[in-house]
């Protein structure tokens, strides 16, 4: 009898409001905030993004990353520029899970003195922690698809130029520190 009367005062209840922002002053969540994010990828050297929120939950991100040995020479710099988006579609307090669909191409090194350019298409699902108005961490579970080996250096004839490469990757992961403004 008891457990019924729960079940039914739960139904009842009304749905959670959405949720307040974290202070009266700030939601880093909100049209017009600007962030800056320090990121682990799980396949590569540490870049740094920037993301502007085009509206409430719906944030756009650029993202660098650069791995340039200055000497000795003959190394090939390799970088990854990526562009994407983040659906923020559920949150609670302060945790906020998102989608995150974006575009990456850079340079790779293939071997020890040759790079070559890529392109990856990826998803990814992460959640993010707000310590503070302006302060969050988090990470994401990505997968993408990577075409490798596009513009490598040609093989001295008759040796062909390598093949372009296609493989799914796990490198869009990553874990991350974001400062919000």
């Amino acid at each position: 009898m008891l457990l019924s009367l729960l079940a039914a005062a739960a139904v009842a209840a009304p749905s959670s409001p959405p949720l307040a922002p974290l202070t009266r002053d700030f939601d880093p969540l909100a049209r017009g905030t600007v962030g800056v994010q320090f990121a682990l990828p799980g396949g590569g050297a540490p870049d740094v993004g920037l993301t502007y929120f085009l509206a409430d939950n719906l944030a756009a991100r650029l993202d660098f990353g650069l791995d340039a040995v200055l000497a000795p020479s003959g190394t090939p710099a390799v970088f990854n520029i990526g562009l994407g988006l983040r659906f923020y579609q559920l949150h609670r307090g302060p945790v906020a899970a998102f989608l995150a669909p974006a575009f990456a191409f850079g340079r790779e090194r293939i071997n020890n003195t040759d790079g070559a350019e890529f392109i990856t298409f990826s998803g990814a699902v992460g959640a993010e922690y707000f310590f503070s108005d302006h302060l969050s961490a988090g990470g994401q579970l990505g997968l993408g698809l990577k075409f490798g080996n596009l513009g490598a250096p040609a093989g001295v004839p008759p040796v062909p130029a390598p093949p372009i490469t296609a493989r799914l990757t796990t490198s869009t992961s990553a874990l991350f520190a974001s400062i919000w403004f």
